[in-house]
């Protein structure tokens, strides 16, 4: 739990390139570390390393066959690996603090739905779906207290953590949405 928590942090520091980085190291760990727990093993393991290209070629192949076998199993990593996905490419700041406003008001609504949707579930899963939501919740509080600093500071900053925290927002709802509708038709 302490590693997701500062994969978040990291990455909404966003200190270049070693945050984001960080951030999928960590997602990384989060996967493996819920594959254990739920007692399962990946496909294969992963290529060993060395310095050549093919090598790199390999590493992406598994980590790809990695992510499509483990989706399933850990659902709720995709809002973060979202966040990171959004952050990384846009722009610190924003041109006005109309974004900062009104992303204020829509992540509050992510957060209440995500809250909602996920609360469906009822959790019969695993203690792991509890620390990824609390990471998504975390991500989603960052992106609001980024907002609000904002508007308070006059700052139209942080643009790129909002954005990310809203995409996640909209990824956790989607995935909370799409697991409760599978729990359902199991029951």
């Amino acid at each position: 739990m302490a590693l997701a928590v500062v994969t978040v942090v990291a990455t909404v520091l966003g200190a270049g390139v070693i945050g984001p980085l960080i951030g999928v190291v960590g997602l990384v760990w989060l996967v493996t570390y819920t594959l254990r727990r739920v007692g399962a093993n990946p496909p294969e393991p992963p290529p060993r390393p060395r310095l050549a290209a093919a090598w790199l070629r390999e590493l992406l192949d598994y980590l790809g066959r990695l992510f499509a076998w483990a989706a399933p199993i850990v659902p709720f990593v995709a809002p973060a690996i979202t966040f990171v996905a959004v952050t990384w490419p846009l722009a610190e700041s924003s041109a006005s603090l109309r974004f900062q406003e009104q992303a204020s008001q829509i992540i509050l609504v992510l957060l209440i739905g995500y809250v909602i949707e996920a609360g469906a579930l009822r959790w019969r899963r695993q203690s792991v779906d509890w620390m990824l939501s609390l990471v998504t919740v975390l991500i989603l509080l960052v992106g609001e207290t980024y907002a609000l600093i904002s508007l308070a500071t006059d700052d139209p900053a942080h643009a790129d953590i909002v954005a990310g925290a809203m995409a996640a927002g909209v990824v956790a709802i989607l995935t909370a949405a799409v697991q409760g509708s599978a729990v359902k038709v199991e029951e």
